[in-house]
């Protein structure tokens, strides 16, 4: 029997809490649904669940970096 080969990715989507994880806890989760809420951040809807792609992450850092 042929075994299906395992495709390891990074996520593309990620729900508050990983977000504020990928962002090593330097907010509050409280503060990523606001922003979230007054549309500073990029996020949609996956069923009920709030998601946060990656790549609005990553331009969050970069913008960052900009500022600092």
């Amino acid at each position: 029997m042929k075994q299906c080969r395992t495709i390891k990715r990074k996520p593309r989507l990620l729900r508050i809490p990983d977000a504020v994880a990928y962002l090593d806890n330097v907010i509050k989760e409280r503060t990523m649904r606001q922003w979230i809420f007054h549309g500073k951040i990029e996020s949609i809807r996956v069923g009920g669940a709030v998601c946060i792609p990656v790549e609005a992450l990553d331009a969050l850092i970069e913008r960052g970096k900009e500022v600092a």
